[in-house]
């Protein structure tokens, strides 16, 4: 059944209130950096007058007859007896609703402007709406109430954030909000239970409070993923990850071997490792772990989803995960005793990846020793392939994504074999050694330089990789 938000200011009458993003650009912005459509919006990213990085979302205006009219249509849906399930099933109440209040003549003088709306606080995200379809903007957070929602947007990290011109008129609208967006992951929140971690329905992340006693006030932070994961051809060209990196990782994946991608929040690790296990052969069974759905290789026919929220449950996971034999185990972040079941599957010839929150290889060895037994620790040495450290780094005024430095594992220590600008020792590794002793290639730096060449041959996009992979396993 449709729900719909009403109005607090006027609950008693059941009125519906429309708010309109829109933003006077011209006497903000100091200096407008970019703009563009997110249809029917406009969205400006600038420099107000006072230095603060801005995203402004204009959207079509509704002039005050219009917005009585969407009061009206609102309020009349609200109170009928329309069962909508779908889009199509609102364009059609809607269309009822018009002949039965018979504004028809008005109507048709809104009606692309008012479908947006009703659409809009219908199905979609509200005042939220643009920040959800614009598909540069990875992150959407609120502070405080009394702040305007701020974005990370992936084509201005060096601002951190963009501060928007979305805020709330009160804490209750705030909760409104966050109890709407909890609706839609089919979880609840409330006073009782005042905090929330789930998925949306397009596997956005979310975290939410509601405030008081957990918070100061209603917060939430939305993690955005791209409808299909973006391919390590797309990585290479904006060059988040070296080309020869890629080719490793590639045959470590053949060989079976552990490796692991470390970095602060924010870095890109898991888009990072979701472009690394589609370079596997598409018909191993690849089985992950998660407490959110964000790896996913979408088109392949044994890839398997397991979830669990806590240590423990993830460990139950990927027991029984070890039980449906894969051929790469991953955990998509490790915080605790789910890292056995990692070692484990690499003892019993699967192989596993994962990752986790660290700056230096150091820091996730000390994380180790403290979350293994040492007979565990001892065997996951052994099998470990690589670390990969991803950072956001400065370059000039812009600041990107890279892959700064990948270490192996070797007689105890980890060793750099890549520095980002600095040095590239991969061709002398060990693990390059082992992975031919692994996989019997008798020159494994020849087959690195093909697989390199291979990958420089493939056009970007996910399913450019996939048909490029088929061919080369000829599968």
């Amino acid at each position: 059944m449709l729900r719909l938000r009403r109005s607090s200011s006027s609950a008693s009458t059941q009125r519906f209130e429309l708010q309109q993003l829109r933003a006077p650009v011209e006497q903000l912005c100091f200096e407008i950096i970019k703009e563009y459509k997110i249809d029917p919006s406009t969205v400006t990213i600038c420099i107000d007058k006072h230095g603060v990085p801005r995203y402004l979302v204009n959207e079509p205006e509704l002039d005050e007859e219009g917005r009585r009219l969407y009061s009206m249509i609102m309020e009349h849906m609200y109170t009928s007896t329309f069962r909508i399930d779908s889009e199509d099933e609102l364009r059609k109440a809607l269309e009822e609703v018009v002949e039965d209040l018979g504004v028809r003549p008005w109507y048709e003088k809104y009606r692309e402007i008012l479908w947006y709306y009703i659409r809009r606080d219908s199905f979609g995200y509200g005042v939220l709406d643009t920040l959800f379809r614009d598909p540069d903007v990875e992150d959407i957070e609120l502070s405080d109430w009394r702040r305007p929602v701020t974005v990370v947007h992936r084509g201005f990290l060096g601002f951190e954030a963009l501060v928007t011109n979305v805020s709330f008129r009160s804490e209750e609208e705030a909760r409104s909000v966050i109890e709407r967006l909890a609706l839609k992951t089919g979880r609840s929140i409330s006073l009782a239970k005042p905090e929330l971690h789930a998925a949306l329905p397009e596997g956005y992340r979310i975290a939410a409070t509601l405030g008081d006693p957990v918070s100061a006030s209603p917060t939430f932070s939305i993690r955005k993923f791209p409808p299909v994961p973006i391919d390590v051809i797309t990585l290479i060209n904006e060059e988040v990850v070296d080309p020869k990196i890629a080719a490793l990782v590639w045959l470590l994946n053949d060989a079976k071997m552990f490796y692991v991608v470390i970095g602060g929040s924010g870095s890109g690790k898991t888009t990072l490792l979701n472009a690394l296990l589609q370079l596997s052969n598409p018909m191993w069974k690849i089985v992950v772990v998660q407490d959110i759905p964000e790896l996913r290789l979408p088109s392949r026919p044994r890839f398997i989803q397991l979830f669990g929220e806590s240590s423990e449950e993830q460990l139950k996971r990927c027991i029984t995960a070890l039980r449906y034999r894969p051929d790469i185990l991953v955990v998509g972040e490790v915080r605790g005793k789910e890292i056995r079941a990692l070692v484990r599957a690499v003892a019993s010839g699967s192989g596993s990846a994962t990752t986790f929150h660290a700056a230096t290889p150091g820091e996730f060895e000390m994380a180790l020793r403290n979350l293994l037994p040492r007979d565990l620790f001892v065997m996951l040495s052994l099998n470990a392939g690589v670390a990969l450290f991803i950072s956001k780094i400065r370059e000039g005024r812009k600041v990107v994504r890279r892959v700064v430095a990948v270490y192996e594992r070797c007689n105890g220590s980890w060793n750099t074999i890549y520095v980002y600008g600095r040095i590239d020792a991969i061709e002398r590794s060990t693990t390059l050694k082992r992975i031919g002793e692994r996989l019997r290639i008798e020159d494994p730096v020849e087959e690195l330089k093909r697989r390199e060449e291979f990958l420089k041959s493939i056009p970007s996009g996910y399913d450019n990789v996939e048909h490029f992979l088929k061919k080369f396993y000829g599968v």
